[in-house]
């Protein structure tokens, strides 16, 4: 299971940040992806299951289209 965020910034955590992170706690098989310039960070509980991307999103979805190519 793979839980994406994209650009998810501080001023609701509890609609996606909070939850998702949690979600990936509690499933050993989950991982976390956040792209988010400037704000990608995974709390300690599940560091080695998150994808951390500090970049622009169009920024960092033009580069994966560029290396599927």
């Amino acid at each position: 299971m793979l839980y994406l965020e994209l650009g998810v910034g501080w001023n609701t955590p509890v609609i996606v940040k909070f939850p998702f992170r949690q979600a990936v706690e509690q499933n050993p098989r989950a991982t976390c992806a956040c792209v988010n310039l400037g704000e990608a960070v995974a709390p300690a509980a599940i560091e080695r299951r998150s994808v951390l991307v500090d970049a622009d999103i169009a920024s960092a979805l033009r580069a994966l289209a560029r290396a599927r190519a």
